[in-house]
């Protein structure tokens, strides 16, 4: 075999592969939509009215997001401390991080309160742009658990 008749069966495969993906995803389109107009729109609301799940996800959300804001406050504050004292510090990382998965806020008083971490662009720009995004996040998502919970 040389090397175009090697490029041509290998072009036949992808081609076929190709073929077989894009049947697979209208297929599962198809699927989807069949599935979903059949269901009026008062059953698909209906997914949300179970008030104690509802009310699990609101508070376990709730608390997990108070928890890592004080927990990224305290790693500020921290880190600020041994700064001073000239101790073994938090890496960088390991703070934005904090602030990364629900922390912006406390990150964000953190950063106010101990006046650390002011100078790094890192932290002065982009823990306020998480922020921003989290509360967006943040308020939507506690916003529908809420409503579908209390109202």
């Amino acid at each position: 075999m040389d090397i175009h008749e090697v490029l041509q069966i290998t072009g036949q495969y992808l081609y076929m592969a190709g073929v077989a993906v894009k049947n697979g995803a209208i297929w599962l389109w198809n699927a989807f939509y069949a599935w979903y107009i059949k269901l009026p729109l008062p059953t698909s609301i209906k997914l949300f009215s179970n008030d104690m799940l509802n009310r699990y996800l609101f508070f376990g959300l709730s608390l997990f997001l108070l928890i890592m804001n004080i927990r990224a406050f305290v790693m500020f504050g921290s880190d600020k401390s041994k700064a001073k004292r000239r101790q073994k510090r938090v890496r960088e990382s390991k703070l934005f991080r904090a602030c990364f998965f629900g922390g912006a806020i406390g990150g964000m008083i953190g950063i106010h309160v101990f006046n650390h971490k002011t100078q790094k662009k890192r932290f002065s720009v982009g823990i306020p742009i998480l922020f921003v995004i989290q509360l967006v996040i943040n308020s939507f998502v506690l916003g529908f658990l809420a409503f579908w919970t209390f109202f």
